[in-house]
This record gives C-alpha cells, sequence and structure tokens, in this order.
C-alpha cells in the first residue's frame, strides 16, 4: 500500500482514464493527454461564451496543456 501510495505522489506518472498509472515519458500518458483535452474542448465549445462553465473548462485545458508539454518534452529525452 505504501509503494503505491509512493507512485501515485510521484510527479513523473500520470493516471489514465481507465485508472492505470503510466510514466510521464510514456505514449500512453501523451496519448491520453491528448484524448482528454479533445474531449474537454468539446465541452468548451458546448457551452455559451462568457460563463463559469466555459472559464472552468479553459483553465481545465491550461492545465492538461501544460501535463501534455512536459510529458511530450521527456519523450523526446
Amino acid at each position: 500500500m505504501n509503494s503505491l501510495r509512493l507512485l501515485l505522489e510521484d510527479d513523473e506518472t500520470h493516471r489514465c482514464m481507465n485508472g492505470k498509472v503510466v510514466k510521464m515519458s510514456s505514449p500512453r500518458c501523451v496519448l491520453d493527454l491528448e484524448r482528454r483535452i479533445e474531449d474537454a474542448a468539446d465541452h468548451r465549445d458546448s457551452c455559451p461564451a462568457r460563463t463559469d462553465s466555459r472559464m472552468h473548462y479553459n483553465g481545465l485545458l491550461q492545465i492538461l496543456r501544460r501535463k501534455l508539454r512536459k510529458a511530450t518534452k521527456m519523450q523526446a529525452k
């Protein structure tokens, strides 16, 4: 249990939508983040302009894109 907790708290891991924990440098992580970004953008685009919901999705997209850039850089190493 403690080793699982350490793995989940590590900044170098990512929890995919299917619940599996993968390394940030893995192709699976990048693919998962790309799919999440696409899904969040679709939801954001369905929201009316200047609403709290749209602002929420814009914030989420900003975080996901930052995480994708980090994962992509880690993959290139």
